[in-house]
């Protein structure tokens, strides 16, 4: 198996002997621009660091990581104990030169430039945030050889294409610890992310210490939540990083957690507790048409826009919430507000009639305008989600896109035509589990907005991490590496584009992400582990590194259409411990397994013939394995069904290179395998299938919704 895995990492370019041409080395985001020349920097015992530049801890404090872990890396001894601003020796190997300290905003000067030579390496930035980001690009360009490690000479000169690149990580629906919000904040740091939005409010929970409005987390979050010296440390640690962070408390709507402590905002009586926003359980004859009709129609927990006292309550609620969130921006969600609770409620239909109001769109905008006052009076720029943006709206807000519209869909040229400006999300929600080419290859800017308006109104971007199947285990499985292909997108040229090089490089990025503190690569070891009580846990990543849950919304669906016990539909308590939840949304496996196909199929070379024997040969013989294992696992003995299709599928490969059956035959047997089973779907299906066929189809450009 290891010659096997090592063959397909030469094959696909995850290992490499000569990394002296552009398209072997490793950068993620890709620069602006790289120039590399003949030679090698070579570490040695002797490497040093120099700062020269104004006094900046964060600056030191990067410089004092990049040092360890290069060290960690090489496993070379360098002789600088900790560095700090008197280190500014100018022989210095590594010499850092910036002109200020700034602190991380929207806009600032990100740009760096490193020059490296066989002797030394000039990193020289205008802000100690640009410095960061290059010494972000210097470690990836580490490599080793067969007596060390080195950087390729090489001059690059870089900057991000969009001002805004972010993640939106959802802590309401199930709450993420705060060990795991810094380790996202460290892997954003290291693909040069600047943008940390916390979704800190929903129906499901209320996630920020209060100590104006205590009941907010003592009856909203189940005992979860984030103290405020908590948030206070995990901001700092941020700004460190050159990361701003943005909370989010979504109103009118999805605030049940909000009204279970304050009843009074509500617009009508209930007895509000954390909870689902819909309770579908009891509803006959559910489908989805009649689901998008209730989700229309049924009235949700709502706040009161035409009381007085709720613009009071939340004056003094952001007034506070500002003091632990300094950056400038404030998000109010302002979205899925069908307005029904509005419209059963004859005060606030009362209201709307003397006020001229004349739906429910028209109330909500008012709402959004008198919270922009109020954000405005506490010196933060109003967000909202796509449905705050009305005729009305103050050019200052910034409206965020998150539906997926067609090619020709004309709202983000709208809200610039508006004088807002967009960050867009609608391609980048990372809970629809879509491989990652799928949001590499959708660009922030539509079609129909020209180069200049995107200029000016098209911030930039942010992935987004719902968290109804989520938990603070599988959270950093689900966002990375996945969230690395959208920093890209967010920062290197719009024409940088071929996917088959992102993966490329995706995958070292992943292992580097990983091994400086992410534990994606850890939980999904722990995970399955635990299936099998501690065993040999070779039989289950056989099956597992194939497969992938299932795309867009199906599985969030599932539970709410499937005929089961309540119990075992997806909860706030959900354990989130199955084979759907712990996989991986990209199988590198597979990645691999398709590269090999593809090149036996248009070069027909033995080589690569063998090695698609070998790797079909073992799926094959997993079964016996897999089924051995399973004896004493509970758990595998559920899907043994997954564990046999991949035998067989590895089967009927085998069989098509042989030529030994119908072709029809050996297709209609496939075929069968691609229906989901435990929501999970084989990912090398469509490999196998052209072994069958003798050509490899493209892979989707997109996945349906549901």
């Amino acid at each position: 198996m290891r010659t096997i895995l090592t063959a397909l990492l030469i094959f696909t370019g995850i290992l490499t002997v000569n990394a002296q041409t552009a398209d072997s080395l490793y950068l993620m985001p890709q620069p602006q621009s790289v120039k590399l020349q003949t030679g090698r920097f070579v570490f040695t015992p002797q490497f040093t660091i120099g700062i020269e530049g104004p006094a900046s801890p964060k600056l030191i404090a990067a410089a004092n990581r990049f040092y360890q872990q290069a060290a960690k890396r090489t496993g070379i001894y360098f002789p600088q104990e900790y560095i700090t601003a008197a280190d500014n020796k100018t022989e210095a190997q590594l010499s850092i030169r910036y002109n200020k300290t700034i602190a991380p905003q929207i806009g600032m000067d990100e740009s760096y430039k490193l020059s490296v030579t066989s002797s030394k390496i000039i990193l020289t930035a205008n802000t100690d945030i640009g410095a960061l980001r290059g010494l972000e690009t210097l470690y990836q360009l580490i490599m080793p050889f067969n007596s060390g490690y080195y950087c390729p000479v090489a001059e690059i000169a870089d900057s991000p294409r969009f001002k805004w690149r972010g993640i939106m990580i959802d802590v309401a629906r199930h709450f993420i610890p705060m060990d795991v919000l810094k380790r996202n904040i460290d892997a954003m740091a290291e693909v040069k992310m600047n943008v940390l939005h916390l979704h800190l409010s929903d129906d499901e929970g209320f996630r920020v210490e209060s100590k104006v409005y205590p009941r907010l987390q003592q009856q909203g979050s189940n005992g979860l939540y984030y103290t405020q010296d908590e948030i206070k440390s995990m901001v700092a640690y941020a700004h460190n990083r050159g990361i701003i962070v943005i909370p989010e408390f979504d109103l009118p709507g999805h605030c049940t957690s909000i009204l279970a402590g304050y009843p009074f905002l509500a617009s009508y009586t209930a007895n509000y507790k954390p909870a689902k926003r819909f309770n579908l359980d009891t509803v006959k004859n559910l489908n989805l048409m009649n689901m998008m009709k209730l989700i229309n129609e049924i009235q949700t927990p709502t706040i009161d826009p035409t009381k007085e006292s709720t613009y009071a309550f939340f004056d003094q609620f952001l007034k506070e919430m500002s003091g632990l969130f300094p950056d400038a921006y404030l998000h109010v969600g302002a979205d899925e507000n069908n307005g029904a609770a509005w419209k059963n409620n004859p005060s606030i239909v009362a209201f709307m009639k003397a006020k001229g109001i004349k739906n429910t769109d028209e109330l909500q905008a008012y709402f959004v305008k008198r919270m922009y006052a109020i954000a405005k009076k506490y010196n933060k720029r109003l967000i909202g989600w796509e449905e705050a943006f009305n005729p009305a709206l103050p050019a200052d807000v910034i409206v965020q896109k998150w539906k997926p519209s067609a090619p020709d869909d004309k709202l983000v040229s709208n809200i610039i035509q508006h004088n807002n400006q967009v960050v867009v999300s609608s391609g980048y929600y990372l809970d629809m589990s879509l491989p990652a080419y799928i949001h590499y290859l959708n660009d922030p800017v539509p079609a129909n907005v020209s180069p200049a308006d995107a200029d000016k109104g098209i911030l930039g971007a942010e992935g987004a991490m719902w968290s109804e199947l989520v938990s603070a285990e599988n959270e950093e499985i689900r966002v990375w590496p996945r969230a690395a292909a959208i920093a890209e997108r967010m920062w290197s040229a719009a024409n940088v584009k071929d996917a088959d090089d992102m993966y490329r490089r995706l995958w070292m990025a992943d292992f580097e992400i990983n091994d400086r503190g992410l534990q994606e690569d850890n939980n999904y070891t722990k995970m399955i582990t635990r299936w099998v009580n501690g065993a040999d846990i070779a039989p289950v990543q056989t099956l597992t590194g194939i497969c992938a849950p299932v795309k867009g919304y199906r599985r969030l669906m599932a539970g709410m259409f499937t005929p089961v016990p309540v119990t075992t539909h997806p909860n706030l308590a959900s354990p989130m411990v199955n084979i759907a939840d712990a996989i991986k949304c990209d199988s590198k496996l597979r990645w691999q397994f398709r590269k090999i196909v593809g090149s036996y199929l248009t070069n027909h070379r033995e080589a690569d013939l063998e090695q698609v024997k070998a790797q079909l040969q073992l799926w094959k013989d997993n079964e016996i394995k897999f089924n051995a294992l399973a004896i004493d696992a509970p758990y595998l003995q559920q899907i043994t069904d997954l564990s046999n299709n991949l035998s067989a599928a590895g089967e009927i490969g085998l069989q098509a290179l042989k030529g030994e059956r119908n072709k029809d035959e050996l297709m209609k047997q496939l075929k069968q395998m691609e229906k989901p089973s435990h929501e999970v779907e084989l990912t090398v299906l469509p490999e196998i299938e052209a072994l069958i066929t003798g050509k490899l189809s493209d892979d989707p450009a997109s996945y349906p919704l549901f």
